[in-house]
């Protein structure tokens, strides 16, 4: 069983049939990059001219910086979601405050300044700078921020001395302190709807209503509103804030029709819809004036 003469040649035939099996196995792992080549090519226009088909690690590359820019994009869209929610609830919370405040008659928690308060999405303070670079000019932008800064510090020495004479709260507290807003700095009016537009949008502040969702059934519903709208005016006047259209829509005569101007897809659509509630969840944005 040892001889010689039978196990030589069975060495040989088993050394050809390893190879012969080896050659194969390369064989079909070399067409599988090259049918990988085939697919992407016939994608190439999904990543531009510049595609090298001629090497399959580049190719991978190329998918790779593809799937990356996408996932990019998709979390700066998520977080301009997350910047414009969180405004929302800033500006939510200041409503309801006032509301609760306005309920119990009293001003003494309502936010009325920005002054030792943290800037925010919804709060920014108010320099000559900005309003410069707004369209304002140098000495009508700093007498208003002279002015307003006047009432801030009034608001803020009335506030401390009602609290170390321990009447905050207090009808006396609100009759001071009404009597101080009563003189307070409007921007809006006293810069205009234009300047008051590009002011917002320079500092970096959301400046128009967006529809975020439409309620089944509602009025904004059976007038066709979608989801995605901006609504630029509500009875001839301009929003900027969510809040100035919850407050439009409770003025006037309840039903009475008024035009409403929407943006859809760059495109500037006129409504007329009854005066109250349109059934719809607002968020913000911020387009450029």
């Amino acid at each position: 069983m040892n001889n010689p003469y039978f196990f030589i040649p069975g060495l040989l035939i088993l050394g050809i049939l390893a190879g012969a099996a080896i050659v194969q196995t390369m064989d079909r792992q070399d067409l599988v990059p090259f049918a990988a080549i085939d697919t992407i090519a016939t994608n190439a226009a999904e990543f531009g001219d510049d595609l090298d088909v001629t090497h399959p690690m580049a190719n991978a590359f190329m998918v790779s910086e593809a799937s990356d820019k996408e996932r990019i994009a998709l979390l700066e869209q998520q977080i301009e979601l997350l910047n414009s929610r969180l405004e929302q609830l800033e500006q939510d919370a200041i409503a309801a405050a006032r509301e609760q405040t306005r309920q119990r008659g009293s001003l003494a928690t309502t936010p009325t300044t920005s002054a030792d308060s943290p800037v925010s999405g919804s709060s920014r303070a108010l320099t000559t700078d900005n309003l410069v670079s707004a369209g304002v000019e140098e000495a009508i932008a700093a007498d208003i921020v002279r002015r307003k800064n006047e009432i801030d510090l009034q608001t803020l020495e009335l506030r401390d001395r009602a609290i170390r004479e321990d009447y905050l709260g207090t009808s006396r507290y609100s009759s001071e302190l009404n009597t101080l807003l009563e003189q307070d700095v409007s921007l809006r009016n006293e810069i205009g709807n234009d300047a008051y537009d590009r002011y917002l949008y320079t500092t970096g502040q959301n400046n128009r209503v967006n529809i975020a969702s439409v309620m089944q059934g509602s009025t904004a519903d059976r007038a066709g509103l979608k989801s995605g709208d901006v609504i630029l005016n509500y009875a001839d006047t301009q929003l900027f804030r969510w809040n100035e259209l919850q407050e439009a829509t409770t003025r006037g005569v309840r039903d009475e029709y008024v035009n409403v101007t929407v943006m859809r897809d760059g495109q500037i659509i006129n409504l007329w819809l009854p005066r109250g509630p349109l059934g719809v969840r607002l968020s913000s944005t911020r387009l450029q004036p």
